[in-house]
């Protein structure tokens, strides 16, 4: 038996005995569900790591995008390759925020963000989703006009938490409550995290 096997088989063990319960790290997917010819439309989920909360003085330090396919009802198909990177910022990163997202200067050193490159990666999209989206699109909008022209979704707002049975919104919370942890605070993952969520709950609010 493989020690992949051994563990799912302790893991199985465990969550049976009604006294434990297993959370299992996030494995990204390249779909959810198989497209059963419904019409669909390109979705984007965003996350930007920034140096603090203030769009109009602070900078974006990371982005991840991360595309996918969706009916209206709500199901999530195909996940798409993402566009992550980082950027280097006019000032140095605050310790307080390396110590939240793990980024520092020597990271980000020399990095940059296109914004032609990003503005192109959105043009197909008709809906930009973000975990929070009230602190990503002032941000994202600051950096490039392409987020202007989009409709967002804000999946933390526009989801009624409460009535799926969750007694918080936080992203990290909320994945603990769905039997996954993951690395929380860097973009590309709370993407991740996110759509794995959202495809759990299966629900339309946020996909217009």
């Amino acid at each position: 038996m493989s020690a992949t096997k051994h563990l799912e088989e302790i893991a199985r063990e465990l969550t049976a005995s009604g006294a434990y319960r297993v959370l299992r790290r996030l494995q990204r997917r390249t779909a959810f569900e198989q497209n059963d010819g419904t019409p669909t439309r390109l979705g984007i989920f965003l996350d930007l790591e920034t140096t603090g909360m203030d769009p109009k003085k602070d900078e974006i330090i990371e982005i991840a995008m991360v595309p996918f396919t969706y009916a209206l009802d709500g199901r999530i198909f195909e996940v798409r390759p993402s566009f992550e990177a980082l950027r280097q910022p006019s000032k140095p990163i605050p310790p307080e925020i390396i110590k939240i997202t793990g980024i520092n200067d020597a990271m980000v050193k020399g990095h940059s963000i296109d914004p032609a490159a990003v503005s192109a990666f959105v043009a197909p999209a008709a809906i930009i989703i973000a975990h929070n989206a009230t602190f990503d699109r002032r941000f994202a909008e600051r950096f490039c006009e392409a987020f202007i022209t989009k409709a967002w979704g804000c999946s933390m707002a526009e989801v009624d938490w409460a009535g799926e049975g969750f007694e918080g919104t936080k992203l990290a919370y909320l994945a603990t409550q769905c039997g996954f942890f993951y690395d929380a605070h860097r973009a590309a993952d709370d993407c991740a995290a996110a759509l794995e969520i959202l495809a759990a709950i299966i629900h339309e609010a946020v996909l217009v």
